[in-house]
């Protein structure tokens, strides 16, 4: 004969498992900062298909760029509020953000309202930055920059202007800031380069690691 208190303790089981598993509520909530990265995937396709569609009104670019901005605004700090920062998350904001930029911008400079050297200049300061921070670090995160970080708000203040810009879509103030711009990507590149002087001549050299804040 099974005794009582045994079969108490079996039929127990499944309900305990059950709330021993996370809830969907519970996976959402530390996956909310990763889904709003993601997001800005999503809405880089909605900006292509806008271009090779032909409809690139304000209010379509324009939405698409803001949600873009708030997106990256408000990943990290729903990642820290959700205490579910980590290193996928920070790598995943960062891919997020240059994948939005380079296909709003590489789409922007296929119409002529920017020069390509812009798209390319972000597309060679990002390859850069992984380099550092993965072979020249040793980090398994992101490593940040002063330029850099800069160069990042000015990628979404370019997205943001363009898509609301009026008809005929390439302001003349702009295309003539174009090589100001460069010039700071360059400076940003420059920085992070000539921190490399410093291996083997002061030893390692610092490597500050990047906290995942905007």
């Amino acid at each position: 004969m099974i005794p009582r208190s045994y079969t108490a303790r079996a039929r127990s089981l499944p309900a305990a498992a059950r709330h021993a598993e996370p809830s969907r509520r519970q996976i959402l909530h530390a996956q909310a900062a990763n889904l709003l990265s993601a997001s800005r995937f999503v809405l880089a396709g909605l900006w292509l298909a806008a271009f090779m569609s032909g409809d690139q009104r304000p209010e379509i670019l324009g939405s698409i760029a803001l949600a873009g901005a708030i997106s990256d605004f408000f990943d990290g700090r729903v990642a820290r509020r959700m205490d579910s920062a980590g290193r996928f998350g920070q790598w995943l904001d960062s891919l997020a953000d240059i994948v939005f930029v380079l296909t709003a911008l590489a789409c922007e400079a296929y119409a002529g309202a920017i020069p390509f050297y812009i798209p390319v200049l972000i597309a060679a300061s990002f390859t850069q930055y992984v380099i550092d921070s993965l072979m020249i670090c040793g980090s398994s995160t992101p490593v940040k920059s002063r330029l850099g970080h800069w160069g990042g708000v000015i990628n979404f203040a370019l997205v943001i202007i363009l898509a609301f810009a009026p008809p005929p879509r390439w302001p003349t103030l702009l295309r003539a800031g174009a090589p100001l711009i460069a010039i700071f990507y360059l400076a940003a590149i420059f920085e992070r380069t000539l921190s490399y002087r410093l291996i083997g001549a002061r030893g390692p050299f610092r490597c500050f690691r990047w906290t995942r804040a905007s």
